[in-house]
Order: C-alpha cells, then sequence, then structure tokens
C-alpha cells in the first residue's frame, strides 16, 4: 500500500498555526489566574490584537487560495479551519477570570444609598461588566424617579475624587489592597484625599446611574475587580443579611451595619 499524501503547508499557513498558538497561550495564561497587570493587558488587548490579525490573515489566505488553484488542498484545508477556529474563539465574550474571583472581601458592605433603588446591571448574566476587568464584580444602582442619596459604603478613607463615566467619582480606601470606586456622584462638600468616612455617611446625591465595584488598585478603571457582597438590605421587600444585588431586583438599605 502506497503512503498517504503528506500536507504540503504554504508559507501562509505556519502564520496560521503561529496566531493558534498565541491564543492557546493567552487563554492558558488567564486560566491560571495570576493576578497583576499582564493579565488585564492580554485580556483587553491580547484577544482582540490576534483577532484582527485571523481576520487579515483570512483575507490574505483566500486570496491567495483563489489566485493559486485548485482552491481547496488538503494543508489549506487544515490552515483555514485554524484562522476561523481563532476568529471564533478570539470573539467570544468571556467574563474577565479576575484572580479574586471567588474570594469575597471581608469588608461588610451597606448599600451606598438610602433609600430605594432599582439594580441596572449586576451578576453574572447579561451583565456588561463581566468584561471590565477592574468593575468585573460591580454593580450599578438606578432611581427611577427622583435622585439617590448616596452614603458611604463602608468605614474608609477617601484616596481620590475625579472626573467619571456618570458624575464625579470617589475612591474609597476600605481595607487592605481594597478600593471602592463610586461613579456617578454629585459630591456635597469638599471631602479632601485622606478623609475619613465612616459607613453611612452622606457623600452626595446621584440624579442617573451611580455604578460601585471594588478593585485592587487604587486608580479608577485599573487593576482587577474584587467580589463585594452587601449586608443586612431589602430586596424585593424580602430581608437579606447580606448577598449581591442582581437585576431587575429592587433593593433597600434596611441600616448602615458594621463597618468591617
Amino acid at each position: 500500500m502506497s503512503a498517504p499524501a503528506r500536507a504540503n503547508f504554504e508559507p501562509w499557513a505556519w502564520i496560521a498555526f503561529a496566531l493558534a498558538a498565541a491564543t492557546a497561550g493567552i487563554f492558558l495564561f488567564l486560566g491560571l489566574r495570576t493576578g497583576g497587570s499582564a493579565p488585564v493587558l492580554a485580556y483587553r488587548y491580547g484577544l482582540l490584537a490576534i483577532g484582527w490579525a485571523s481576520a487579515v490573515g483570512m483575507l490574505v489566505a483566500l486570496l491567495w487560495c483563489l489566485r493559486r488553484r485548485p482552491v481547496l488542498q488538503r494543508g489549506r484545508v487544515w490552515a483555514l479551519s485554524v484562522l476561523a477556529a481563532n476568529l471564533w474563539f478570539c470573539s467570544l465574550p468571556i467574563a474577565y477570570p479576575s484572580s479574586h474571583e471567588g474570594k469575597f472581601s471581608p469588608t461588610r458592605f451597606r448599600l451606598p444609598f438610602e433609600g430605594a433603588a432599582r439594580v441596572r446591571y449586576g451578576g453574572d448574566e447579561r451583565n456588561h461588566l463581566l468584561f471590565d476587568p477592574a468593575r468585573r464584580f460591580g454593580t450599578i444602582f438606578e432611581k427611577e424617579q427622583g435622585e439617590l442619596a448616596v452614603v458611604a459604603p463602608a468605614s474608609a478613607s477617601l484616596v481620590a475624587r475625579s472626573r467619571g463615566r456618570f458624575g464625579e467619582v470617589l475612591v474609597l480606601a476600605t481595607g487592605e489592597g481594597e478600593y471602592c470606586v463610586l461613579d456617578g456622584l454629585e459630591v456635597e462638600g469638599d471631602p479632601r484625599p485622606g478623609s475619613r468616612l465612616e459607613a453611612g455617611m452622606p457623600l452626595g446625591h446621584a440624579r442617573g446611574l451611580l455604578s460601585v465595584h471594588l478593585q485592587d488598585l487604587p486608580d479608577p478603571g485599573s487593576g482587577e475587580g474584587i467580589p463585594m457582597r452587601y449586608w443586612s438590605f431589602l430586596a424585593d421587600g424580602r430581608e437579606a443579611e447580606s448577598g449581591v444585588p442582581v437585576p431587575p431586583q429592587e433593593v433597600a438599605s434596611r441600616g448602615s451595619g458594621p463597618a468591617r
């Protein structure tokens, strides 16, 4: 019996295999959950860059095959399949695999407002925050009518104050390597970095969306998110000792609660 014909790979095919190896390497690296800035960069830009390279590679490969008949050859089928798989993997909506996943903060947070509010985004379903490394475990609240009276969610020290997506941003240091970011405020008074805040202390109000998340670096939007849960609140009128609010619940605080 004659030996089966071996696939002859053209130059572009080896580039396709190299891109596949790079994709596999990034997924393996993210799966290790090493923490730090490297996985954040790999998640935000690495998969995007490889996806674009695969799309360009697919276009070049198709033009190459059309100009050098026959179009379908064994080596070409393998390489084209690899490019198609690469495009698919790089476009998958995969939640950021934070190194803090499953490790809830020991801080006992209260809801960051007085009264009731609707949960706009939060939890693990239909939540665009899942794809933001820093806001991976965040929650966005909204008041259907009126405004939210925003309060400090825990005893903390004020780290920074700046402008953000929805309004002013306050960064609160609530524990070692833990920074709670509140975005969407109209801050009352003139709090200065270094000020000490107690849980339930008025901070201002939010007319639209109030975004709250916990991260491991002090600069808003940097680093990795840390899971946080709220204590002693009402969810759709039912008492909850602790938990993570999810849409479309209406939640309300039952008091300031312990700080830590």
